[in-house]
């Protein structure tokens, strides 16, 4: 297997990624709806601990860099506050 095909392997699981992002980003939809009903507020700092804990150690145990794992699920983490937040948003106007 040559460059061209490896690269051609990244691309594709550059997309996949992409469209669980773009999964993980609608249920955020949902979770916010059940906030909403629960009157819950949008941050969760427990869960949100509970999910980088969770995602570092399974990037130590696929020895990956859990720190590097670790930053991606803030971004994550980020992404579906915003999105939760911005639905509220919605709701309010």
């Amino acid at each position: 297997m040559g460059l061209s095909e490896h690269r051609s392997d990244i691309e594709e699981i550059d997309e996949k990624i992409i469209r669980l992002i773009d999964q993980r980003v609608g249920i955020s939809k949902k979770i916010f709806e059940a906030k909403r009903l629960e009157g819950k507020p949008i941050s969760d700092p427990e869960r949100e601990s509970l999910v980088l804990r969770k995602a570092m150690d399974l990037a130590t145990e696929l020895n990956l860099d859990a720190g590097a794992i670790k930053a991606i699920f803030e971004i994550l983490i980020t992404m579906s506050v915003q999105k939760q937040q911005e639905l509220q948003g919605r709701n309010q106007g």
